[in-house]
């Protein structure tokens, strides 16, 4: 075993993208540095075919009417894709 032939990690920080998000912007969730996380039309088209039961549409809006009146909750821009997948998983609960 030799640390140096391991290859690094991808570390958690937002700046990396998992997916190319593309398309145009479909909703906004704001984010605690005052700015919002973009949610374009691919990761609409992922999250679909993640949780094909959820309306994701009307999921997003309830997501950033959520943060709007939780102001205190917001999330990082790091942080922010968890949680959405997290309330897509409470959804489809449902």
């Amino acid at each position: 075993w030799n640390a140096e032939e391991e290859p690094k990690k991808p570390r958690g920080n937002g700046t990396h993208k998992l997916i190319e998000d593309t398309g145009e912007v479909i909703e906004r969730i704001p984010l605690n540095t005052g700015e919002e996380f973009e949610i374009r039309e691919s990761y609409a088209a992922e999250l679909k075919r993640l949780y094909p039961i959820v309306d994701i549409p009307q999921t997003l809006r309830e997501i950033r009417g959520w943060f709007l009146a939780n102001p205190t909750r917001l999330k990082t821009a790091s942080g922010i894709r968890r949680s959405i997948n997290t309330w897509m998983k409470k959804e489809k609960i449902f």
